[in-house]
């Protein structure tokens, strides 16, 4: 029995000795691999990818980099640009067209012939008929006056003068109060006076406000009806303070309406407002339409599109321009690979293009897309193939601090870990 005994111990002595020597040799082969050779380090796991560099205000980008950003060019140019503005606004009545009738004399409204708004009154229509005790005086002084004349034809040649003044100024006071030619001249021949004078239009157009019933009593000059021409409207439109300088009284403007549909308008500018709305950072500009048809009605909405020609000017596509807001500038192409930084003087924008006023010369190339890219490349600074990737001068990480109280290891201190080669960050490795 005690044999057997003694053969287990050594046994398993034999076999710890055996783990402890295996776990000792993994350890050290573990730690101690030979070293990659550089260029198989530098590039395992990784697939081809452009090179770019940024100096300054100039990028460097080689061909495979050019394609990978999409980098596209055009050339500055002279072209004949014409800027459309479109906008909108609301249609309103033409001011100079707005007039009011009045009556001339005080009296009772007895009769209106024209009795709602929206009908059209024409030039010498009637339009009321007013008992009024000045027109009857009136007329009573012109019938003396040519009864007199009449009577005293014969007499000296000065009384006949002096009664032919007095007709002709009760005929200039029939004149004044309004009655028509008309009126005058049934007078001449009835020698009778009417009870009513019948007040006629002074003016024409269409009635927009009627302010007076019948049986109401009136004095001379008191409104009686609005009338505004509508052959003619206006078109009052906003524009931004960036297309001011484009437009000009005179100016031809194409009209539509959501009311017809397909149908084009034609007017011209007649007014732009001096002052700038400090609300809406816009000027209104009055466009001037005809309106014969009736089709277009005042407080209608209306877009307006207006051409403004910009004449011969050097250009080159918005897409190329980079505006930073204290800075417009453009990347140039110098040679195949190179890009260099430009600042420049802008003008109106048109069909996609921008006009350059100045930084540029004719036939200068300029990078129209990834133009951003450039410029984020040349405030970040150079870069290479292998940005992104592990560092190459990482540190080893610290060991783990010793508990307090932790036991201590029974191996004993471990080996010092050997430091990382240059791309222990790649895949790989």
């Amino acid at each position: 029995m005690a044999d057997s005994t003694g053969k287990k111990k050594i046994i398993a002595a034999g076999v710890a000795v055996a783990l402890l020597a295996g776990g000792t040799y993994g350890y050290y082969g573990y730690f101690h691999k030979p070293p990659a050779s550089p260029a198989a380090a530098g590039h395992e796991g990784h697939g081809s990818a452009g090179a770019a560099a940024a100096n300054g205000e100039t990028v460097v980008l080689d061909a495979n980099a050019r394609q990978l950003a999409g980098v596209q060019t055009a050339q500055a140019e002279t072209r004949n640009l014409v800027k459309e503005i479109r906008t909108t606004g609301k249609i309103t009545l033409n001011e100079t067209g707005r007039t009011y009738i009045t009556s001339r004399v005080m009296g009772r409204v007895d009769e209106l012939y024209i009795s709602a708004e929206g009908q059209y009154i024409t030039p010498g229509q009637a339009v009321a008929a007013i008992y009024s005790p000045d027109y009857i005086a009136a007329q009573e002084e012109y019938i003396l006056a040519m009864d007199t004349v009449y009577k005293l034809r014969n007499a000296s040649p000065d009384l006949i003068q002096v009664n032919q003044r007095l007709l002709e100024a009760a005929r200039r006071k029939l004149e004044l109060l309004g009655v028509s030619p008309a009126d005058i001249a049934h007078l001449e021949h009835t020698r009778q006076a009417g009870a009513h004078m019948i007040l006629r239009a002074q003016f024409g157009g269409t009635v927009l406000e009627k302010q007076i019933l019948p049986g109401a009593y009136i004095m001379a000059g008191e409104k009686l009806y609005t009338l505004s021409d509508l052959s003619t409207v206006w078109l009052y439109a906003d524009l931004y303070e960036k297309d001011i300088a484009a437009v000009q009284v005179g100016q031809e403007a194409a009209v539509t309406t959501t009311a017809w549909p397909g149908e084009t308008f034609t007017g011209q500018v007649s007014f732009i407002n001096p002052v700038l709305d400090d609300a809406t950072r816009t000027v209104k500009v009055r466009i001037e339409l005809n309106n014969g048809e009736g089709k277009l009605k005042p407080n209608m909405f209306a877009s307006a599109s207006l051409q403004a020609p910009l004449g011969d000017s050097l250009v080159i596509p918005v897409s190329g321009l980079l505006d930073t807001g204290r800075r417009k500038m453009v990347f140039i192409a110098q040679g195949e690979d190179s890009f260099v930084k430009r600042d420049v003087v802008t003008g109106q924008e048109a069909q996609g293009f921008v006009q350059i006023l100045s930084g540029l010369d004719p036939g200068d190339t300029v990078v129209t897309a990834a133009a951003f890219l450039l410029d984020s490349q040349t405030q970040l600074g150079s870069f290479s193939s292998h940005a992104g990737h592990g560092s190459s001068n990482k540190k080893p990480a610290p060991s783990p601090a010793k508990q307090p109280g932790a036991a201590p290891s029974a191996s004993g201190p471990a080996p010092s870990v050997p430091p990382a080669n240059d791309h222990s960050g790649h895949a790989g490795h």
